[in-house]
């Protein structure tokens, strides 16, 4: 395979994959098996979960959770992909370059 200049441009010009983390107010009834809790409307002492924090890993704990509040903040991540010419990316190696 023959490589010229422009071949390697192209090739450096492409975007990267990025995992973007997200935490959003949900209503208990959209909360689906595989979800992370990060925080509840209501205080973790007034819960009879041990941890701050946690994936809905049954759906009994969906349900313990769905029955403790009506509210919930959950973590969600999905792929992103940057451009180089991104000022995400830009900003980022200013802030590692420091």
């Amino acid at each position: 395979m023959k490589l010229n200049r422009h071949s390697v441009l192209r090739h450096a010009d492409t975007a990267s994959t990025r995992i973007v983390k997200e935490s959003r107010w949900i209503h208990h009834n959209q909360l689906e098996l595989g979800m992370y809790v990060n925080e509840l409307d209501r205080p973790w002492t007034e819960t009879s979960f041990m941890f701050q924090g946690f994936r809905i890993d049954s759906y009994d704990v969906l349900r313990q959770v769905q029955e403790s509040c009506e509210y919930v903040n959950v973590q969600t991540e999905k792929l992103a992909k940057v451009s180089p010419a991104s000022s995400l990316r830009n900003l980022s190696a200013v802030r590692n370059h420091r």
